[in-house]
């Protein structure tokens, strides 16, 4: 594959990436504005559970078939990429039928003795069919992505996206008047839809290639393989990427599980259990997604330059990118957390009408650094060929997770807190092994106590003080908290760049290395003389 055909692949899949995470944001502004507290939590009940089964059922899938079929298509063997084509296709459909029946089976009882809530029943009923649609999905997606055709995934991914928004939206203005359990059940449809329709629509894709490509016959040589022999090369490679992706679900899913009954055991009602439940998955959960849009990208282009750079025997290189990688996400993670701690009620009044959810942002938006540290740190330990080690630290994490969890949310005095604790203690401690794990390889000359901490917290502590400053005076001014809110995070997002370039905090080489906007952002900095060639 070309290196312009692969940069040229990677952004059509990036950017349908950030298409469909914003999509999948942003509905939740709406949807919490419009939907009562307890359904909003019915509806976020049920979703890490779905998230864990997909992983289950399809994480290393694509990318198996990706690789079998791009190998095969470079030997000429085309035939031999249907028929993996066919039996993976044949293989994950009984997958997704046999996941999905359980879970259409088994509602009941799992929303009473899982999600410990049973009205969580009729929306896993409804989200149960995208197993199966979402199965053969990535038969298909990852077939055209070993053929090097982006642009079917890229297409499905933001087709699925807009037509589960859009079911979600619709189901909250139709099925309102029917109850908190049919409107949630209504949303989680939205999955089974958007799934079921990305599928149609990369199964035309497919037929029509088909037509235009003829049908590929397979050799006679081909034809002795059989097909356990094929179906074990694809779950070989497989097996061991799905268990890798399923640490991230499953420290996810630790809330679905534990949140509502150690709420419960503080002291508080059901319903009020399910507003805090609400206030933590449906309110503030996206909005500590979203500067991960920009860290993951950082991470994904670290993977090639650290491989390529410890194939060349170029170590110091290694260090270097790992070192700017790191000084980079701080430069993003660090005053995003500080932003959200410093108006995480004023955030939550202005985008839900819930500045009770502002408690749970407080304790939750360092989750924002301490992930964004554990993805940089885990995409160097990729490139270095040690890609069980970040499994690992997350393992870690998840059991440390689960302890405070369990414990302190359970404390009167702590209630959610305590599950915002425990995710930000147990990326903390992912995070830190992931870091150890690296310096231990190439040592800790990368660490910069000068760049690394001291001038982005001197940059960040100045940004807290006139955000703080410049919202109280506006809104005493205005006595609008929208119009306050919106002001801050300008005059903040601004303080925080001017000072970092006063005090020297960040290099061009770095503001080059930003994703998307790097380069011209540089440009636009030596035109005004802010920074230095």
């Amino acid at each position: 594959m070309s290196g312009k055909s692969f940069v040229k692949g990677a952004v059509v899949l990036s950017v349908a990436g950030i298409l469909a995470k914003c999509l999948g944001a942003l509905y939740r502004i709406p949807f919490a504005r419009i939907a009562s507290d307890e359904c909003g939590a019915i509806y976020s009940l049920v979703y890490p559970v779905y998230n864990l089964l997909l992983a289950l059922s399809t994480a290393g899938i694509p990318l198996a078939i990706s690789k079998l079929v791009a190998e095969y298509e470079e030997q000429g063997k085309s035939g031999m990429s249907m028929r993996i084509l066919k039996l993976s296709l044949l293989l994950l459909s009984v997958v997704g039928i046999c996941v999905a029946g359980f879970i259409f089976i088994n509602a009941d009882w799992l929303a009473v003795h899982v999600l410990h809530e049973e009205r969580t029943a009729l929306s896993l009923r409804a989200i149960a069919p995208a197993m199966i649609f979402t199965c053969m999905q990535a038969v298909f997606r990852g077939y055209f992505q070993g053929l090097q055709q982006m642009v079917p995934t890229a297409l499905s991914q933001i087709t699925e996206q807009f037509v589960r928004v859009g079911v979600i939206i619709t189901a909250l203005f139709v099925l309102l008047p029917y109850g908190d359990t049919v409107v949630a059940a209504g949303a989680s449809s939205g999955a089974s839809v958007g799934s079921c329709v990305a599928f149609l629509l990369i199964l035309t894709v497919f037929l029509f290639y088909q037509r235009k490509h003829g049908v590929k016959r397979q050799s006679a040589e081909e034809n002795a393989i059989g097909n356990c022999q094929i179906l074990g090369k694809v779950l070989a490679l497989a097996i061991p990427i799905s268990i890798g992706s399923l640490v991230l679900p499953i420290m996810q899913s630790i809330d679905s599980v534990l949140l509502l009954p150690r709420l419960m055991a503080s002291g508080l009602t059901k319903e009020a259990a399910l507003i805090e439940v609400n206030y933590l998955s449906t309110c503030v959960q996206p909005i500590i997604n979203l500067p991960f849009m920009l860290t993951t990208a950082i991470a994904a282009s670290l993977v090639p330059n650290i491989s390529e750079a410890l194939a060349m025997g170029q170590k110091e290189n290694v260090t270097v990118n790992f070192s700017n990688a790191m000084q980079l996400a701080i430069l993003i993670v660090l005053p995003a957390t500080v932003g959200l701690m410093t108006l995480a009620r004023p955030i939550m009044a202005l985008l839900y009408d819930k500045p009770g959810a502002g408690v749970a942002m407080l304790w939750s938006a360092a989750v924002v650094l301490v992930v964004g540290l554990y993805q940089i740190s885990a995409g160097t330990l990729q490139g270095m060929g040690k890609a069980m080690v970040p499994m690992y630290s997350l393992l870690l994490g998840a059991a440390i997770k689960i302890v405070i969890t369990y414990t302190c949310t359970a404390m009167p005095a702590m209630g959610v807190r305590g599950a915002a604790l425990g995710s930000v203690v147990g990326f903390a401690v992912a995070a830190a092994n992931n870091i150890f794990q690296v310096s231990r390889r190439i040592g800790w000359s990368w660490l910069s106590l000068r760049y690394h901490i001291i001038k982005p917290v001197i940059s960040v502590a100045a940004m807290a003080v006139l955000v703080l400053g410049s919202y109280y005076g506006l809104f005493a001014l205005l006595g609008s908290n929208g119009l306050a809110t919106l002001a801050a995070i300008v005059i903040g997002g601004c303080v925080y760049f001017v000072v970092l370039l006063a005090i020297g905090g960040v290099s061009l080489e770095i503001i080059r290395k930003m994703p998307k906007v790097g380069n011209k952002l540089a440009a636009l900095l030596l035109k005004l003389k802010l920074v230095r060639e």
